[in-house]
C-alpha cells in the first residue's frame, strides 16, 4: 500500500493505514497529535502532529508555561461529581465487549473509574461519564487482548467508537453509524 502508516498505540501497533484512513481517523478523533505514526515497514516513530502529512490536522502546541506555573506531570485522579453537582455534563454510554482472550482482570474496574455504572449482561455495561466515546474506548483497549472486540455508544450525543472488528466490519459500521447520525 503506497503511503501506507502505522499506529503505536500502547506498544501495540496498528496498520497499515492510508493516509486518508489516517485522516480519517483523525476527525473522528481516534488519531491525535500526540499518537505515535510511523510510515510503514519503519521504527521512526514520530508524533503524528510532528509528521508533515497530517501536522496540518493538529493545531499547534502553545509555547510552555514557565517552569513555576507548569502543572505536574500526572493529575489528580478525576473523582465522580456528587450526585447534586449539575455543573458537570455527564455522558451515557453503553459499552460491549466480546471478550475472547483473558486481558488483564482490571476491565470492571477501569469500567467503574468512568463514573456510576451498572452491568446490564455480561459483557454489556451502562456508565454515566464525563469522558468520551473515544476516551472510553482508548482507556479500555489497554485492558484488552488482540482478539477482544469492543463498541462503545455514546447515547448522549448519537457517536459511536470501537475496536477490533476488522477492515469489513468497520467499513459497514461506519456506513450504517454515519447514516443514523
Amino acid at each position: 500500500m503506497a503511503g501506507a502508516w502505522t499506529i503505536n498505540a500502547g506498544g501495540r501497533v496498528y496498520g497499515p493505514f492510508s493516509t486518508e484512513r489516517m485522516r480519517s481517523f483523525a476527525s473522528e478523533g481516534r488519531l491525535a497529535g500526540n499518537s505515535l505514526v510511523a510510515r510503514e515497514d519503519s521504527s521512526d516513530w514520530r508524533e503524528a502532529r510532528e509528521e508533515p502529512t497530517f501536522g496540518d490536522l493538529f493545531p499547534q502546541a502553545s509555547a510552555p508555561e514557565p517552569a513555576a506555573t507548569q502543572r505536574p506531570a500526572t493529575p489528580p485522579p478525576q473523582m465522580p461529581p456528587a450526585a447534586h453537582d449539575t455543573d458537570v455534563p455527564r455522558t451515557q454510554f453503553a459499552i460491549v465487549l466480546d471478550l475472547k482472550s483473558r486481558g488483564s482482570g482490571n476491565l470492571e474496574q477501569v469500567i467503574a473509574s468512568f463514573g456510576p455504572s451498572y452491568q446490564l449482561l455480561p459483557n454489556v455495561w451502562i456508565v454515566s461519564s464525563d469522558q468520551t466515546a473515544n476516551a472510553v474506548r482508548n482507556r479500555l483497549v489497554q485492558e484488552l487482548g488482540k482478539s477482544d472486540s469492543l463498541f462503545v455508544v455514546d447515547a448522549s450525543r448519537g457517536k459511536a467508537a470501537w475496536f477490533n472488528f476488522g477492515p469489513d466490519a468497520d467499513v459497514r459500521i461506519r456506513r450504517v453509524w454515519q447514516k443514523s447520525a
